[in-house]
């Protein structure tokens, strides 16, 4: 079905028959996924990464699934839902700023560290993603059994199928050997201060509930459950998340060690 005739027939149908749905499809993403937590065996869940055919199936199943698990927070939407994703939007704005300012910092250290004359370039990146390594990257939480869905199995092929769209806090300043950088630039100077995190709320698709209005909504938050196939319910459970910051030095010869650069 397309993307209108799911919503009209999703919006058609009680919680029993959202919870019916959801159960139904992650057992086809599964049979197409095999088990991502079966750690003693993952050959068959890290082949069918490689079958553009087979991921593209999922990433529409996904889809889908998540238009159902959001319908059916906005029928439950508890106090305690509510509190934990004020907790996760905190989170995760802290820790876009914390990306944005460790890359700031590391570019300092570039900018006072001695440079080798072979060096050609330098690359600084930041980035902030969600992880999935055990189990308990994942929280149990009381609804579980509201919702129907296999969280754990389903965050851990969410972090395959979304990982090229991971980009809700990617710095990349640009070094320049011609510009006059000092130590002592702001952020902001060094092209390291968040843009899009300015007060204003990011509440858009499932996140402009009446029930939310009082949060001022991160753009990571609203990039995992907007622009991606993460669910509310599924980003309230979703427990660890990586701050990486890194320089790279290129240095380019070819076998007669003349620079090519």
């Amino acid at each position: 079905m397309g993307t209108n005739k799911n919503t009209m027939y999703i919006r058609s149908l009680d919680e029993a028959q959202l919870k019916d749905e959801v159960i139904n499809i992650e057992s086809r993403i599964l049979a197409i996924t095999h088990d991502p937590i079966d750690f003693h065996n993952l050959r068959p869940f890290l082949n069918w990464c490689g079958d553009k055919k087979a991921l593209e199936s999922v990433q529409d199943m996904m889809e889908y699934r998540k238009f159902i698990l959001d319908t059916l927070f906005a029928k439950h939407c508890t106090e305690a839902e509510i509190e934990r994703l004020e907790k996760v939007n905190s989170l995760l704005l802290e820790l876009t700023n914390r990306t944005y300012k460790r890359t700031a910092d590391l570019f300092r250290a570039l900018i006072a560290m001695p440079k080798d004359e072979l060096d050609d370039d330098y690359e600084i990146e930041g980035s902030l993603v969600p992880e999935f390594d055990t189990i308990d990257s994942t929280l149990r939480l009381e609804d579980d059994d509201y919702y129907s869905s296999d969280f754990t199995r389903m965050v851990a092929i969410l972090c395959e199928t979304e990982k090229y769209l991971l980009d809700f806090a990617q710095v990349r300043p640009v070094w320049s050997s011609e510009a006059e950088y000092t130590p002592t630039m702001s952020d902001k100077e060094l092209g390291c201060e968040p843009p899009l995190d300015d007060g204003t709320s990011w509440a858009e698709g499932p996140l402009h509930n009446p029930k939310l209005k009082h949060i001022t909504i991160c753009y990571a938050l609203h990039d995992l459950c907007t622009h991606m196939n993460f669910s509310i319910p599924d980003i309230l459970r979703m427990n660890d998340f990586k701050v990486e910051v890194k320089l790279t030095v290129q240095q380019f010869s070819d076998q007669d060690r003349k620079r090519l650069k």
